[in-house]
């Protein structure tokens, strides 16, 4: 071998060794670096505080929620900016901040349907994007979510290809009212004085009044023929406000005469008064709520409300509530 091939030779050794080693350089450290047992998310525990934006996104259905800066409530912008539970953000954020790696899972795209990790190819809408965004609009994380197990999730960096299982659980619902404030009032019948009942059908109107130990309510203006069951068989119509919760929520629709039912005025012990104005749409029930100004501070006082805007919405009922809505007179007198 003449010396002149033997340098050219080492030449291309160290030539070769150089772009390999430039080539190990450039490569992500994610795969080289990354231990099981590691924090996911480093960014978060730092800056929780200011996190104002949550995005969800499974390629059917957004969900944003954002922060009031002048309060630090939260609420969600896909939704007429409705009130969110602050515990259940907070709770949402230290479990992603609580993430850890725990076992490698596929880096193979056409696998990722298995753990629902495919977004933005998933049909069914399992898979979901999760964004967490600054104050300054600029995203501190972003991941694709999937598939829960008892004490882990899988999910994904956005921008890299191996899927990981997790130790933590992480929730962040798909579903607007795993989210939202659902309690509207909580009037306790101890508060009730008087309920005045009209209906859009033939049946009438009718009246309640608590009698004096503030026990029964008693129906008002009875002619002789007319003989209640019992003694209690109104009480049930003074827990219609008592732990009044929602199914969905909208913004307040007035065009409703068409399809009013009932209208249902609370007198309170205090003075205040509520008016719910219950109307149907699409099958289901629907109440607009409305307290007067005064009405509405002193309920507050007694921390009995949960929403400060209740009579900008229109409300769908639960089913727990029709009994109240559907009752006539005749269903609590005496059959002649």
């Amino acid at each position: 071998m003449s010396n002149k091939y033997f340098i050219y030779l080492i030449i291309s050794t160290i030539l070769l060794f150089v772009l390999a080693f430039i080539s190990f350089l450039i490569q992500p450290r994610y795969e080289t670096f990354l231990k099981t047992g590691e924090i996911i998310f480093n960014n978060i525990n730092d800056n929780i505080n200011e996190i104002e934006e949550i995005n969800i996104d499974n390629n059917k259905k957004k969900i944003l929620i954002v922060k009031d800066k002048d309060n630090d409530n939260w609420y969600m912008s896909t939704k007429s900016n409705y009130k969110v539970r602050n515990e259940v953000v907070r709770k949402n954020l230290i479990q992603i901040s609580e993430l850890r790696f725990f076992e490698k899972k596929t880096s193979e795209e056409f696998l990722y349907s298995r753990l629902d990790l495919d977004y933005p190819n998933d049909e069914d809408g399992d898979s979901k994007l999760i964004t967490l965004k600054n104050n300054n609009n600029k995203p501190l994380v972003q991941f694709i979510l999937g598939k829960k197990k008892k004490d882990g999730v899988y999910l994904k960096k956005i921008n890299d290809k191996q899927t990981w299982l997790t130790t933590g659980i992480l929730e962040m619902s798909k579903f607007e009212k795993d989210w939202l404030e659902t309690k509207i009032m909580d009037i306790s019948y101890e508060n009730i004085k008087k309920i005045l009942i009209n209906r859009s059908d033939n049946d009438g109107s009718f009246s309640l009044t608590k009698d004096e130990k503030n026990e029964n309510l008693l129906i008002d203006n009875l002619n002789k023929d007319q003989i209640p069951k019992s003694d209690l068989i109104a009480n049930f119509l003074g827990y219609f406000f008592t732990n009044l919760v929602f199914d969905d929520v909208v913004k307040r629709e007035e065009n409703i005469d068409n399809n009013l039912s009932i209208k249902i005025n609370f007198e309170l012990k205090n003075g205040s008064r509520i008016t719910g104005v219950i109307f149907t749409k699409n099958k289901n029930k629907w109440i607009n709520i409305n307290i007067d100004g005064t009405s509405i501070e002193e309920i507050k006082k007694n921390n009995k409300i949960y929403v400060n805007d209740v009579n900008q919405w229109s409300y769908m009922i639960p089913s727990t509530k029709y009994s109240v809505i559907d009752t006539k007179l005749k269903d609590l007198l005496v059959e002649e």
